[in-house]
This record gives C-alpha cells, structure tokens and sequence, in this order.
C-alpha cells in the first residue's frame, strides 16, 4: 500500500524529482504574486508602489543571507565526512600492516577480517539512500567488531607487547572513527532550516512577481520562465 510517507521518502530521493517541484512552486508562487500586482497596477496606487521596492529589497536580503548561511554549514559538513572517509581508510590499512606482526592463528583471521570489513565500508557507501542496506551493513560491520576485538584481547593474553600493543591502538582508532563517521553521516542541514529557506524564497517569489506586476509587466528572468509580458 502507497503511504503519504512513502511518498515523500520517494520524492526527497530524486534530487532532480525534488528540483522540479521546488522550481514549479516557486515559479506558481511567483505568478500568482504577479496577478496580485496587477490589481495595483489597474488601481494607479502610487503610494502602495513606493512600499514595494523596500520591502522587496528586504526580503531578497534575508533570502541571501540564509543561503549564505546553509550553504556554509552543508559543505563544512560535506567537508567534515569526506575527511573522516579518508581517516577511516588510513586506520584500516594501518591496522592491516600491523596485524602482520600478530601470532598465527590470529594473524590470517584478522587480515581476512579486514578484507571483509572494507566490503562492508564499499556496501555502506554504495547503500545510498537505502535504509535497509545501510542498516545490514552497519549491522555486519559491528560484528565484525567485535570479533576483531577478540583477537586483539586473545593476542595481547598470549603476547603482551609494544608490538601487540600497536595493533590494538589502530584497532581502536579504527572502531573509534566508525562511530564518529556515523555521527557525522547524520549530522545534516536541520529540516527547519531548509523549510525556512523555502518559506523565504517563496516570499521572495511572491514579491518579486508583486513588484513586477504593480509596474505592469514582468520583469526579464519572469518573461522568460512564466510566459509572455503584459503589453
């Protein structure tokens, strides 16, 4: 059964999908903005007209200024995961080399553990947006976990030294930055503050078709997105 719910989690999985309909609302709002200026414009209101550049130029202010704003805090978070994915892959292959100085039998089970956690990592990375997947991958790759932490604790009872230590601090930092990873992962732009984004940016719509009605025709970007001008 197709739930609202589904419906949306569709939509806001398709950039391009959720481009269009932005666009299209901004664009509607922007004419029906347009409409309402013409009665100013039919009305001759010379001083309602002289309200409208103030307020217009307000409103496109407040709407740069939260761009401004979003845009920083998405791409510092773009560039905060992109860092910890490098970190990650660093950790791992540091734990790889260091997992060779490990006595049998833990150094073959741990190296193929290795192997499969990378797996893991390329399947939570390729999961996309699928919730499912990126939970089994989570899933294994804690598991995964837990049993290379075992091999450390059985290697560090058999052989307790600087050498096994090393390989247990990797380990560490390798499991420590999964865990700061996920919580970078969910560290998104909040959902009000987009919603307020486009709030603005249809009151930015709605006043710039406003203004371009009450002059009586619209303006250039208008004439080409919404139709021919008023003659």
């Amino acid at each position: 059964m197709v739930t609202m719910e589904k419906i949306i989690a569709f939509i806001f999985q398709n950039q391009l999908l959720v481009l269009i309909i932005v666009a299209l609302l901004l664009l509607t709002i922007a004419e029906a903005g347009f409409h309402r200026g013409m009665k100013l414009f039919v009305a001759h209101d010379e001083k309602r007209k002289a309200q409208i550049s103030g307020v217009h130029g307000a409103v496109l202010g407040m709407l740069g200024l939260l761009l401004g704003f979003t845009f920083s805090m998405a791409v510092s978070r773009y560039e905060n995961r992109r860092d910890l994915v490098l970190q990650e892959a660093n950790a791992i292959g540091t734990t790889y080399l260091r997992a060779s100085f490990l006595p049998e039998p833990h150094r073959a089970e741990v190296t193929h553990l290795l192997r499969r956690y990378v797996d893991l990592r390329l399947d939570f990375h390729n999961a996309g947006n699928d919730r499912a997947k990126i939970a089994s991958a989570e899933s294994a790759a804690a598991g995964v976990h837990r049993v290379l932490w075992g091999h450390a604790v059985a290697a560090a009872g058999k052989a307790a030294t600087p050498i096994t230590a090393s390989f247990i601090n990797a380990l560490n930092e390798m499991i420590d930055l999964d865990a700061t990873r996920l919580n970078a992962q969910r560290a998104k732009v909040p959902a009000a503050l987009w919603l307020l984004v486009l709030v603005v940016a249809g009151a930015s719509c709605y006043a710039c078709g406003y203004s371009a009605g009450a002059c009586g025709a619209r303006t250039g970007l208008l004439w080409l997105l919404v139709g021919q001008g008023v003659k």
